[in-house]
């Protein structure tokens, strides 16, 4: 690997981290938002990437956790009215996990919500290089996702 290379691919994890932890920072300071990033995640999961139920095993893999960490988070969710969970006759992980209405209302009211936020932080930034870096995002996060050893 070149030092070009290595010093570019470093900046650019590290702005992704940055970028990540500031964004979160500033969304749970906001007492008018109901949903944290745990339930975000989960629900954004359901509505935009996994449409139908899953089990927590699944859920899971595609967080790249520990299941009994993942049945934690599934069941705060789940005391919010946001998911449901069909207990298994088997281990938990085999348990089925669905979004409630009341879950995709949740997901839709903290999208509107944040929504001007974000319009604001990138008010400055062209629409095109926005375009740019949300492919090559999407691109670094399908790469993630269909690595070999997770």
């Amino acid at each position: 690997m070149t030092g070009d290379l290595k010093e570019t691919l470093t900046g650019l994890f590290v702005e992704m981290a940055i970028i990540e932890h500031l964004t979160r920072s500033r969304f749970e300071r906001n007492e008018s938002l109901e949903i944290d990033a745990p339930t975000f995640g989960l629900l954004n999961y359901f509505v935009r990437t996994h449409k139908g139920p899953d089990s927590i095993a699944g859920i899971a893999w595609a967080f790249q956790e520990e299941p009994k960490y993942t049945a934690a988070k599934i069941a705060a969710v789940e005391l919010r009215g946001f998911l449901s969970i069909a207990p298994s006759n088997g281990a938990m992980e085999d348990s089925i996990v669905s979004i409630t209405d009341a879950g995709r209302r949740a997901l839709d009211d903290h999208l509107m919500k944040i929504a001007p936020d974000f319009e604001g932080l990138v008010a400055e930034i062209p629409f095109e290089d926005l375009q740019t870096a949300y492919r090559v995002l999407h691109d670094i996060r399908l790469t993630l996702d269909n690595l070999p050893d997770r």
